[in-house]
């Protein structure tokens, strides 16, 4: 099981906080995320965020970055192959 390193954890805490849609919230107590997840990841709230913006937004960190590309490529490549066989 791979555990996301503290310097990413804070990266995909700031994308959730700018994917906020709402000023306050008490489910996540206006932090944009519930908890943290046993393999060291946020679990955004379902409420105050939006999900497909900080999952677009995490795309690019991940793609951007080699050491988390090699972890999360399968999850990202089935979106990706997913696309072209909708438009036909």
């Amino acid at each position: 099981m791979y555990i996301l390193d503290d310097k990413h954890l804070e990266k995909a805490q700031e994308i959730v906080l700018s994917a906020r849609k709402k000023r306050s919230c008490k489910v996540c107590y206006d932090r944009g995320y519930i908890g943290i997840n046993q393999q060291n990841m946020v679990v955004i709230c379902h409420k105050c965020v939006d999900a497909e913006k900080a999952t677009e937004e995490w795309r690019k960190y991940v793609l951007a970055n080699e050491d988390l590309k090699e972890h999360y490529d399968e999850f990202f490549e089935e979106e990706d192959g997913d696309s072209p066989e909708e438009e036909k």
